[in-house]
């Protein structure tokens, strides 16, 4: 008897704690969702009070889970250019990095999986790549608003990047790897400083006909910025690899490796490129680059390439370009970067042309205000058969904003 009491005592205990864990799992339960209703209610209130207390016209995004982002520049300078005969001086935007606006969407969809698009244009007013002897106004080619990306994208972790829409092809890019904090005003593509100036012939100082910076100098950076298809392998040890398919039926390939080690950072990339869907003259392209940038601030910079042309008896186009820099630590302000380069641009305009510049500049970044001064000068020396071009001298002063 005694034994069923103690039995009968324990199982009633038994169902007693039962009943509490019961209590107690149903009040967590309602805490925890009246945790969430309460969560959910200040997220709202915070978003409204965000949105009532935002300045006019401030962006936002049209998704709660789809992060936006405004951001743009303005680069301005003047140019200074002296043919061998005129001079002249020209209020300019900087096409080394043209002025633009963009905005950027994107989702992380899943744990891997992440969703955006990008649509950027350019604004600029008498650039230095068209600006020119004949017009010195405000009225100029590329005084438009024009397209630069107008992208979306797929990125997963494992499988790689998909984009389509106008954007960077696989090969944009791939001659202008530069760790120089110099590319501001001067990397391969040194027709961005002055492209629009014709060469005058020596003693006349004529310049009618004759041929532009823009027409003899070509870094044959790939296949630019165009409406394509591009695929982009996952990052492995540094290394990355793509592919587009262009509109008009243009192709390209790129690698490219990049790694900070420990005392110094590598930049390198190669790109093929067949433009012979859309160009008359050219079959194919392979273009390349490589910068290495010491922990000390001394860096070097290199880029070829060579283009295989369709026509018959037509000589193919090469150029070659180095530059030696240092990277100083002047203010706390931000990095000041000096650099000179050398550049032959061969038989890109015709047989026998040898174009060869050189170049000093700096460029002095506020790191933390956004914004960039800069001055470079450039030497064009033109040799073409049968006839004489003076040589061709271009300043430029300016600063670059960004937010």
């Amino acid at each position: 008897a005694a034994q069923q009491a103690q039995i009968a005592a324990q199982a009633d205990l038994l169902n007693r704690l039962q009943a509490e864990v019961s209590a107690l799992a149903q009040s967590t339960a309602s805490a925890q969702t009246t945790a969430v209703k309460a969560q959910k209610t200040a997220t709202s209130n915070q978003r409204q009070i965000q949105q009532a207390a935002a300045p006019a016209g401030l962006a936002a995004s049209g998704g709660d889970k789809v992060a936006l982002k405004l951001y743009g520049q303005v680069n301005r300078g003047l140019l200074y250019i002296d043919d061998g005969n005129t001079q002249e001086v020209f209020h300019v935007d900087n096409d080394h990095s043209s002025t633009r606006i963009g905005l950027t969407g994107d989702v992380q969809a899943t744990e891997n999986l992440n969703i955006g698009a990008k649509i950027e244009v350019q604004m600029e007013s008498n650039s230095t790549g068209n600006v020119n002897q004949a017009n010195n106004g405000a009225v100029i080619a590329s005084n438009s608003f024009t397209e630069r990306h107008l992208d979306l994208f797929f990125n997963h972790k494992a499988w790689g990047k998909l984009s389509m829409g106008q954007g960077s092809t696989a090969s944009d890019g791939t001659s202008q790897s530069d760790l120089s904090g110099t590319a501001l005003v001067g990397y391969s593509s040194i027709a961005d400083l002055a492209g629009g100036i014709s060469f005058a012939t020596s003693g006349t100082g004529a310049i009618a006909g004759n041929p532009t910076i823009g027409n003899v100098v070509s870094d044959m950076d790939g296949l630019s910025r165009n409406d394509r298809f591009r695929y982009d392998t996952p990052s492995f040890a540094g290394f990355t690899a793509a592919t587009s398919w262009v509109d008009g039926g243009n192709a390209d390939f790129a690698l490219r490796y990049g790694r900070q080690y420990k005392g110094f950072k590598v930049a390198t990339a190669v790109g093929y490129a067949n433009p012979s869907g859309t160009s008359a003259t050219v079959s194919s392209q392979l273009g390349g680059s490589f910068s290495i940038l010491m922990g000390g601030g001394l860096n070097l910079t290199l880029a070829a390439g060579q283009q295989d042309m369709k026509v018959a008896g037509r000589s193919d186009p090469e150029f070659f370009y180095s530059k030696l820099g240092y990277v100083a630590k002047l203010t706390d302000l931000g990095p000041t970067s000096f650099a000179i380069d050398y550049g032959s641009y061969d038989e890109v305009a015709q047989n026998n042309d040898e174009l060869t510049s050189y170049a000093l500049m700096f460029v002095q970044s506020f790191s933390n205000w956004g914004t960039d001064i800069y001055g470079v000068w450039r030497n064009y020396d033109l040799t073409r058969t049968g006839v004489s071009y003076d040589d061709i001298n271009a300043a430029l002063i300016g600063a670059r904003v960004k937010f």
